[in-house]
């Protein structure tokens, strides 16, 4: 009996000693947005998002851990100021921001800034806890690439032009659309005076004669607002005039040469009428 309550006594130390060792554990660094080696990471209000396999939250954890135990390092080595958050509707993810509004010489001016098309590397410490007081044991390193500024804007006017070309074509093959369609309707409704006659109960003469009537008055009117148009300081004149009747003493010559030339016209009919006359008069038999 002795001999059994040891062996009982044994297998229950062992069980005990099995079981603190099974929960005693290390937190583990699940996912993170973004992720290590990412690029294209936005400038503006730039944040990383930590997931952990176990709870952190700001009741616990977030009394634990401290702010130096997440950094944010630039380029040349320079740390830059973050703020850690634990969200209340996510109890194994933690939040760290970066602090744009970091003024340690107070003179108005933010201290750091994101740069574009840059790399930025965030490091937790192998002290950082979960809610159970569990550690990463060994540091997390992050490493990322901001978004490159001056390709975004590039690529943004891109697809503006393509956009507002796209909605130009749209625009023009619609309005050519309901031309057709207006034009096919014009077509469809042209003048049945059959039609008409039996639809308003009058005699086919009867609505040709109005149609007519309605059509002449439409060309009327469209001839009168067919009309090019003229300068305020443009007159119209009843009838042409000369230059003399409108008062003008400017002589060109071109009236005298004009007589000059009918008179010298008539003078050479009148030779050729006379040369004809006297051939006539001279003809006879000869006796």
């Amino acid at each position: 009996m002795k001999r059994a309550g040891r062996i009982l006594s044994l297998i229950a130390l062992i069980v005990v000693l099995s079981t603190s060792l099974c929960f005693a554990g290390t937190l583990n660094l699940t996912e993170t947005y973004p992720e290590d080696g990412a690029t294209g990471t936005a400038i503006e209000n730039l944040s990383v998002k930590l997931y952990f396999d176990t709870e952190v939250t700001p009741e616990k954890a977030g009394k634990v851990n401290t702010e130096d135990m997440i950094s944010l390092v630039g380029p040349e080595g320079e740390e830059l100021p973050v703020r850690i958050l634990y969200p209340e509707k996510e109890h194994g993810v933690v939040l760290v921001l970066f602090d744009n509004t970091m003024d340690a010489d107070k003179d108005g001016k933010v201290d750091h800034k994101i740069e574009s098309n840059t790399e930025y590397t965030l490091t937790i410490a192998p002290e950082f806890a979960d809610d159970n007081g569990n550690t990463l044991g060994t540091a997390k390193t992050i490493t990322f690439t901001t978004i490159n500024q001056s390709v975004s804007t590039m690529v943004s006017m891109g697809m503006m032009f393509v956009m507002f070309g796209g909605m130009m074509i749209i625009s023009t093959r619609s309005a050519k659309k309901q031309q057709e369609e207006a034009n096919k309707k014009e077509v469809e409704e042209k003048f049945n005076p059959y039609k008409e006659a039996k639809k308003s109960g009058k005699s086919v003469e009867e609505v040709i004669a109005q149609h007519e009537k309605e059509e002449a008055k439409k060309a009327k009117k469209a001839k009168e607002e067919d009309f090019e148009w003229i300068d305020e300081n443009t007159y119209r004149v009843k009838t042409k005039r000369t230059v003399a009747e409108g008062g003008s003493s400017y002589v060109t010559g071109r009236k005298a040469l004009a007589e000059a030339k009918k008179a010298e016209e008539a003078a050479r009919k009148a030779e050729r009428a006379a040369a004809k006359h006297n051939v006539k008069k001279g003809k006879g038999k000869k006796k």
